[in-house]
């Protein structure tokens, strides 16, 4: 089974409209020190920096930091005991002031955005953010895919592609393709139902994924329409969630177990004890939980009947998948309702990381595969916060989908 990378994260083809933001791990990784260096020069204004910071709240000022509440004075050996913080669960936090306020304040360290000075992506011409690759593929294919359907020469970047791909689902379709609608952007919400006692992706029937799912949707002379998902990077995303609101809720968690009904079927789909799922969000933190979870890792079998209808709506069917890796190769493939119920059966076992693939984080992966993908799936808060905000299910394909390069 393919493992997930945790140091390559998927590239997700919807632009990320928010800058990353830091961690101790990104100022004390090895090569990374000049990191804490830059920090703490900035918080004292040593070095001729400036001590202003911009955060998930906005621009700040900064006079004071703190690690795990106690103040620390400015001194050379304060880089070094940063450092050292390397691997440990400390709490770094700055004291001051937002721009216009009069009061102060603390923020912590993942509250900075990773802006370029600390490693973050550069920024374009008139300080614009560099746009995510997956936007720009998006943008180059539907441009393609125009030119073909008009009077214009099909020329450039994916022209040979696109030209393939028009024949493909025309050739499917008995009908030509007449006109493109772009539709990227305004993919619609999937959110997690309970369908009786079965967690399901709404809608409820696969095939009217589709619709939904359509990033370019394609008129043809008959009528009838073809519906195109774009993805860009390694792997991709069949789930990204909020479960917050109606399947995790705080309160119950903080009292050792998940109560609502879809929470816990979503759990006995991915064969996750409900205690210690609890566990690794309570301790999380805790001078306890900066050791693994113990055990972290377990090998389970899924229970079928729960998890195929909800990989069957996640997965959804009516669509056909362009997928475009960083190498400029561009793969196709058609998601029907028959190939749906196939890459939705799951065989062999499952791994899950309580605590994450190192057992000290606040979230819960599962990595399971069938000879169409090998998933991960993770429960984890993508907010700042500690308890789960989201759930995602990410996927890497494998050439038993049917998938040709166009």
């Amino acid at each position: 089974m393919g493992k997930y990378n945790i140091d390559n994260p998927p590239i997700y083809v919807t632009i990320n409209t928010l800058m990353a933001t830091l961690n101790l791990t990104e100022i004390t990784r090895p090569g990374k020190e000049d990191r804490a260096k830059l920090l703490v020069n900035k918080v004292f204004q040593k070095s001729k920096q400036e001590n202003n910071f911009m955060t998930t709240k906005g621009l700040f000022y900064a006079d004071k930091l703190y690690i795990d509440g106690i103040e620390r004075k400015y001194s050379t050996a304060l880089v070094k005991n940063i450092v050292s913080l390397k691997g440990t669960r400390s709490v770094l936090e700055l004291e001051g002031k937002f721009a216009g306020k009069r009061t102060k304040t603390k923020v912590k360290l993942n509250e900075l955005e990773k802006t370029k000075e600390f490693g973050g992506q550069s920024t374009g011409v008139d300080g614009k953010k560099k746009v995510n690759l997956g936007i720009v593929f998006e943008k180059e294919f539907v441009e393609r895919l125009e030119e073909c359907v008009s009077n214009k020469k099909c020329g450039g970047k994916y022209s040979k592609q696109a030209s393939k791909l028009l024949q493909t689902v025309s050739k499917a379709k008995g009908s030509a393709v007449k006109k493109i609608v772009h539709a990227g952007g305004g993919n619609q919400k999937r959110p997690i139902v309970l369908s009786g006692k079965v967690p399901l992706i709404e809608p409820k029937q696969a095939v009217k994924h589709g619709e939904k799912l359509t990033d370019i949707t394609l008129v043809h002379a008959n009528g009838s329409e073809t519906y195109l998902s774009l993805k860009y990077g390694p792997s991709v995303t069949f789930i990204n969630a909020g479960v917050a609101k109606d399947h995790f809720i705080q309160d119950e968690m903080k009292e050792g177990l998940v109560k609502s009904e879809s929470g816990k079927a979503i759990l006995d789909a991915f064969g996750i004890d409900n205690s210690k799922f609890c566990k690794v969000f309570n301790d999380y933190g805790k001078i306890g939980g900066k050791k693994p979870v113990d055990p972290h890792q377990e090998t389970i079998s899924f229970n079928s009947t729960l998890l195929k209808p909800l990989l069957q709506t996640a997965i959804g069917a009516n669509y056909w998948m362009i997928h475009a890796l960083e190498n400029g190769k561009v793969f196709m493939w058609e998601v029907s309702k028959q190939r749906n119920t196939q890459y939705a059966k799951i065989s062999g076992d499952a791994t899950i990381f309580y605590g994450g693939i190192q057992g000290r984080g606040k979230r819960i992966d599962v990595q399971f595969s069938n000879q169409y993908f090998d998933f991960q799936m993770n429960i984890r808060n993508k907010q700042s916060g500690l308890y789960p905000s989201h759930i995602m299910l990410d996927y890497t394909s494998k050439p038993a989908t049917g998938k040709e390069e166009l």
